[in-house]
């Protein structure tokens, strides 16, 4: 086993044991805080009665006075017995109709930077990120159409007890983020439950900050946070009404550009390679399970401070994202970042440069896209035409055979040099040239040394049902060409 793989092995191996300690800790609270409800419940009740502690109606509003009192106190009292952790964070406790949990508010002037743009950028890209929504939304018909507007998008990230989305899985921290632009101002937001008795009142918090909202930004929020979020709904008695809020995922667009230039496509790595975001002493999201195992277990706030940074960073950063990928769609020329980055600001990266060009391509920025195709065409080395056959394709799509033609031509002359040849360049002139340019002696020129290449061509044991049904395909044509050459020639 690679010393790589083992790494990864006891990593996994270790959240999945803090995830348990967690379930376990959250499950112990769970009951302690029934059996305290439980014990309140049967004295309310015993109060409730006629008579009872020498009550009567007539002392109902005198009561209700005194209870509101008795609730600020003891609100008071739970503010001023926060541990000193919660309060150098400025944490405070929340109070609404289903009870307590734990808040903090940050307000971020617009003004403010957070790597390569300023937030308020977002107001001016958050319109171009349309493109994205709708072929993320597909079938939302409450959602069509829409324009995406910086002050209705709900930016959202959380910590959780596992790593799955079911029942046992627990959001202990959700962080929010959302623009003022009335105000100036980016608000992130921090929810925490100390115990199970608190995630009703969060749960409500959130709906709260969602109203009003078109969607929410995440980073694979789609597939994990939301369905967590949405299963506590349920098991804390909501039911699902009306439409599912819509989606702006960045982990796909993330993906589709960076999957194999990056070491990894984690939030963390593309922030610092590829939006100018340097993190200092962070603590891992994959930590955070046994951080809040351990301030379950003794009430040390201290515990939490790096999962609360954490998280506002996390939050902060899918600002960032979406700037930027409105950015690119927008034609604002930040396509890359330091070494990587030409200085024109074309990808160095000849795989990130025909993802780049493909991903424009695909939400409809054609005229930003071409530009990005015809610099990769335009390149010699290596590295470019390994892509020179996908961009050919795109372009013999659109029917620009004038463009396509050189980058086969190209692709050719190198797979004749290659220890492992490709003949698909081949196969795409010899189609060219008969039914195109309608020469048939080019045509079999081509399709002759495709199955030379073929024949030459190193075959395992996996590929051999599939090249001996391609030869076969290309002795056909090299047949077929032949008696089309000399029929002309006749």
């Amino acid at each position: 086993m690679s010393g790589g793989l083992r790494e990864r092995l006891e990593r996994l191996r270790a959240q999945a044991a803090a995830a348990k300690a967690a379930d376990e800790a959250y499950i112990a609270q769970a009951k302690a805080e029934t059996a305290a409800e439980e014990r309140e419940g049967a004295a309310a009740q015993a109060l409730a009665r006629p008579g009872a502690a020498g009550l009567d109606a007539a002392s109902s509003t005198g009561e209700a006075a005194a209870v509101a009192v008795a609730r600020e106190a003891e609100k008071e009292k739970a503010q001023s017995e926060l541990h000193p952790s919660f309060a150098r964070l400025g944490v405070e406790q929340a109070d609404n109709e289903f009870g307590s949990f734990l808040l903090r508010r940050l307000a971020y002037p617009l003004a403010s930077r957070h790597g390569l743009y300023e937030l308020r950028e977002l107001l001016d890209y958050a319109p171009w990120l349309e493109p994205v929504a709708s072929r993320q939304n597909k079938g939302a018909d409450d959602l069509s159409g829409l324009p995406i507007e910086a002050g209705r998008l709900l930016f959202l990230d959380t910590e959780t007890t596992g790593l799955g989305v079911g029942a046992g899985n627990v959001p202990f921290m959700i962080g929010i983020g959302y623009v003022e632009p009335a105000e100036g101002k980016l608000y992130v937001e921090q929810t925490l439950i100390r115990h199970p008795g608190e995630e009703k009142a969060m749960l409500h918090y959130l709906l709260g900050r969602m109203a009003n909202r078109t969607h929410l930004v995440t980073y694979n929020g789609r597939s994990f946070d939301w369905p967590v979020l949405a299963g506590r709904y349920i098991l804390n008695g909501w039911r699902r009404k009306g439409p599912e809020p819509g989606h702006l995922d960045f982990l796909h667009p993330s993906r589709a550009l960076w999957r194999n230039t990056l070491e990894s496509c984690r939030l963390s790595r593309i922030e610092q390679d590829r939006l100018g975001i340097a993190r200092e002493e962070d603590v891992p999201g994959s930590l955070a399970p046994e951080l809040y195992v351990k301030f379950l277990s003794d009430g040390d706030a201290a515990h939490l401070e790096g999962v609360y940074l954490h998280n506002e960073r996390d939050v902060l950063t899918l600002v960032t994202l979406a700037t930027h990928f409105g950015a690119l769609l927008a034609g604002s020329g930040r396509l890359g970042l330091g070494e990587e980055a030409a200085g024109d600001g074309i990808p160095e990266a000849a795989e990130e440069l025909f993802r780049t060009a493909a991903w424009l391509d695909a939400h409809g920025r054609t005229d930003r896209s071409e530009r990005l195709f015809e610099a990769l065409a335009a390149r010699q080395d290596e590295a470019a035409s390994r892509w020179w056959l996908k961009t050919a394709l795109r372009y013999k799509k659109l029917g620009r055979f004038e463009a396509a033609v050189p980058l086969w031509l190209r692709a050719a002359d190198r797979a004749e040099k290659a220890a492992f040849p490709s003949y698909e360049a081949h196969v795409e002139l010899a189609m060219f040239y008969e039914h195109r340019a309608k020469n048939a002696s080019e045509a079999l020129r081509f399709a002759e040394r495709a199955l030379e290449l073929a024949l030459r061509r190193p075959v395992s044991a996996r590929e051999q049902a599939r090249i001996r049904e391609e030869r076969e395909g290309l002795r056909h044509r090299v047949e077929r060409l032949r008696r089309k050459s000399r029929g002309s020639r006749t």
